[in-house]
């Protein structure tokens, strides 16, 4: 009997989209410092970062990544290379799509064998067939004694696609199957990941290594979670999560034997946090113009999330917290809000606008006469909080964070050119009734988030005790119909939320102010993705329709 193996390395890396040099100078220090490896294996579109969308198109980056190409094929290494990057064919030259997702196999100082993706994803944030070709070759490679399957991630979820890359591979030859991924996080997508890939080792009895990017690109967070699994469907080795790692890992290939399954599953809760700082952190550095954070806050739990998650991110020292209470601001609000500065150690500001909301009014009084107090003069305030914030943003090259949640981003509960102004939205794809399970898991031992703050019922204050509850359904109830909604669309069978006791006429109200919203969402800041549907470049929705749900 055989016993071959393959001593790997996983280049689990977090790439800038755009600049080569500094991708390719990562990947350069990982091959010259790793001497022992057989395989050294790098994400999909790793050289370039992804997506590039049209910068794809730009002749400059055509131009560095033929060069840099050049540069690591010429390394002087004993390792194969499957390096994720582009590649423009000679027989796609004169095609819309010319160019290939591709993994090149590089050894011995030549590019051996070039893998093109075959199943291209067009939904959600995948946009691929606007620039790739997709291949149909099925062909297995030797490396190192071994016949190797490589995948492009969407290569192996081939679930609805008549194509079925993988069977083909193993059907071919292949020993081993190596799926290189930009694979995109949202809750419980590990869980997913593994689940497809475990089955399909079980079937095909082989092992499969699945290397994913790592890092932010403004709406999407890369998780990295690179694991292998052998021919019995067991977790073998995994990954970091949310941050780069280049492990080594023997793989015998001919070894048929049972193993204790590791388990390193984390509570959902801790990986979106994870997600939001890494997406913020990422943003921050990446783009390097800022100089810290500024956010409202508000004695909210929306606001105290988002300031929790900026201290994580970048350092409780870069983030400025600014209260600007009227007449409607409860002391309660107020307190709260220092408390919570306190309890993370970040920098507040109490800068009261109740003068300039005054001096609005008096000139509107002027202008109108007396009118009476109404949504208009609620949002008048949001408005002038939002100039004072963008003030200090300017004035201390501060990023503006924003802190709507997805519950009032879906119902238009915000307030355009006020709370929806900033850079980065922070919990913009997180139902309240999620950020309100996070701030009792934060606080889970010691009191970080103040109690208060998630015991107290949620208002905008921004007229005499105003509540949510006074425009909103209970926010327990509101996001069973919103997630019914937006993983379902309009018109839905509502029958199970209406076995709890849900009215047909609050599934009516928020519809209507679903559809009503739409012109807001199409101008707000990005949101971080955690969930499989998210408000942003994976959703395209007209805001001009006239859409009757009761036919």
């Amino acid at each position: 009997m055989e016993n071959r193996q393959l001593t790997v390395l996983i280049g689990q890396i977090n790439p800038i989209v755009g600049d080569i040099k500094y991708n390719a100078e990562k990947i350069v220090q990982i091959i010259k410092s790793n001497k022992k490896a057989d395989m050294i294996i790098f994400p999909e579109m790793s050289l370039v970062g992804y997506p590039l969308m049209d910068h794809i198109l730009d002749p400059m980056i055509c131009e560095k990544n033929k060069e840099y190409i050049d540069e690591i094929t010429e390394l002087d290494t004993e390792s194969t290379i499957i390096l994720g990057t582009f590649t423009e064919p000679e027989e796609l030259k004169e095609k819309i799509q010319r160019f290939y997702n591709s993994a090149l196999v590089i050894e011995n100082k030549k590019i051996k064998y070039i893998e093109n993706k075959r199943l291209l994803p067009n939904y959600d944030v995948f946009d691929e067939r606007r620039y790739f070709s997709f291949d149909e070759q099925f062909k297995p490679i030797e490396i190192k004694g071994v016949q190797v399957g490589i995948l492009i991630c969407e290569d192996i979820w081939d679930e609805h696609y008549d194509i079925k890359v993988a069977d083909n591979l193993v059907q071919n030859g292949a020993e081993l199957l190596i799926v290189i991924n930009a694979s995109p996080y949202h809750i419980d997508k590990f869980e997913i990941r593994k689940k497809i890939i475990c089955e399909k080792a079980k079937r095909f009895q082989i092992p499969i290594i699945y290397v994913n990017m790592v890092g932010g690109l403004d709406e999407i967070v890369y998780d990295g979670q690179s694991f292998i699994i052998n021919q019995f469907g067991q977790l073998f080795y995994k990954a970091k999560a949310f941050e780069e790692d280049f492990p080594s890992i023997t793989l015998h290939i001919d070894k048929k034997e049972h193993i204790k399954e590791i388990e390193k599953s984390k509570d959902w809760r801790e990986e979106v946090i994870e997600a939001l700082s890494l997406n913020l952190y990422d943003y921050f550095h990446k783009i390097n113009i800022f100089d810290g954070v500024v956010l409202g806050l508000s004695g909210g739990i929306d606001s105290a999330f988002t300031s929790y998650v900026c201290a994580k991110a970048l350092g409780p020292d870069k983030v400025t917290n600014i209260m600007m209470p009227t007449r409607y601001t409860s002391q309660e609000s107020i307190d709260l809000a220092r408390k919570l500065c306190e309890n993370i150690g970040s920098r507040y500001i109490i800068h009261p606008i109740d003068e300039v909301f005054n001096s609005f009014e008096d000139s509107l009084k002027n202008k109108l006469g007396e009118i009476s107090f109404d949504i208009a003069d609620e949002n008048l305030q949001a408005r002038i909080r939002a100039n004072i914030l963008m003030y200090y943003s300017n004035k201390y090259n501060w990023l503006l964070v924003s802190t709507g949640n997805k519950s009032e981003i879906a119902v238009g509960y915000c307030t355009l050119y006020g709370d929806t102004c900033g850079g980065k939205n922070i919990p913009g794809d997180l139902l309240k009734v999620q950020i309100y399970d996070i701030c009792e898991w934060i606080n889970r031992n010691e009191e970080i988030i103040p109690n208060g703050i998630i015991t107290r019922a949620p208002t905008a204050e921004l007229r005499e005790n105003q509540k949510d509850s006074d425009s909103l359904p209970p926010y327990s109830i509101l996001d069973k119909i919103l997630q019914n909604i937006i993983n379902y669309g309009i018109g839905t069978n509502f029958t199970e939320l209406k076995k709890y006791g849900i009215s047909s006429e609050t599934i009516d109200k928020v519809e209507n102010l679903y559809l009503k919203a739409e012109f807001k969402r199409r101008q707000l800041v990005q949101s971080i993705k955690v969930s499989s549907s998210a408000f942003g470049i994976g959703r395209r929705y007209p805001v001009l329709k006239k859409i009757n749900f009761k036919q």
